[in-house]
């Protein structure tokens, strides 16, 4: 797709991943709508699209509130003419013991990370219909393919969003929309800080390096504009993904060795 002209939502606009999807995407000619909870640094991130020329609007909101998501969506199709891009970005971590953990911080997670992305992509829909042309970009993760111990929870969510791309990318293409995953590793954001952490997160292994959150909004970029269905950031992580599918013991032994090992050692 064309970027020049076109309209993107981003959800999770206020930091990391969505803060540099947003940058790119202004500064390829888009039109970009930002979408946080947090006012303040939607502001600054405006802010910071000025130089790019191009349009931009800051509206706060929740994804997990269907209806404040629906009037998000409705303002921006409002002021720009229509919606012709979503990047489902918006999301939360959570490091806990799935046997005993909180089962309201689970619902919590699944409130954002699922019911969020589902409550977006319910929006566009409609607009993206009456368009007949639109990109969901739904940003998943690595951890949606191969889950890692005290990561269950979200690696559940991200597996989830999967599962609701592969079937919603059917159910709209005769309508002209795409629907594409990204599958970002190990990446240099808050996200880590920001999670919700009934246990001490383990130590990351050294051989894990996290790349930047611009090489994930480069990823997205590239991906809107060749849409293809699915996208890997690094071949570390297609590889890893590729090994699973191969040699599910082998991923096991890692995980016990890197994480488990890792985290007893901690104690």
């Amino acid at each position: 797709m064309r970027l020049r002209d076109r309209t993107a939502i981003v959800t999770g606009a206020s930091a990391g991943i969505g803060r540099e999807a947003a940058r790119l995407l202004a500064r390829a000619g888009a039109n970009v709508v930002l979408a946080s909870r947090n006012a303040e640094a939607l502001a600054q991130v405006a802010q910071e699209l000025q130089p790019y020329g191009g349009r931009s609007l800051t509206v706060p909101t929740d994804v997990t509130d269907s209806e404040a998501v629906e009037a998000m969506v409705k303002t921006a199709a409002e002021e720009f003419g229509g919606v012709d891009i979503l990047v489902n970005n918006a999301g939360l971590g959570l490091y806990a013991n799935l046997a005993d953990g909180s089962m309201e911080n689970v619902r919590r997670l699944f409130e954002v990370n699922v019911f969020g992305a589902l409550n977006c992509i319910r929006a566009v829909a409609p607009y993206m219909k009456q368009q007949r042309r639109g990109q969901i970009i739904n940003v998943s993760s690595v951890a949606g393919k191969i889950a890692a111990p005290y990561e269950g929870a979200y690696a559940a969510t991200k597996f989830a969003l999967n599962a609701i791309s592969d079937a919603v990318r059917l159910e709209l293409r005769d309508h002209g929309i795409k629907v594409i995953t990204v599958y970002p590793g190990p990446i240099d954001t808050p996200f880590r800080d920001n999670a919700i952490k009934e246990i001490e997160p383990p130590t990351a292994y050294r051989a894990l390096r996290r790349i930047p959150p611009v090489r994930v909004a480069e990823a997205i970029v590239k991906a809107a504009r060749d849409e293809r269905p699915e996208v890997y950031v690094t071949w570390f992580d297609r590889g890893a993904v590729m090994l699973k599918s191969i040699s599910p013991r082998f991923i096991d032994w890692g995980m016990r060795r890197f994480y488990l090992r890792r985290r007893a050692g901690q104690g």
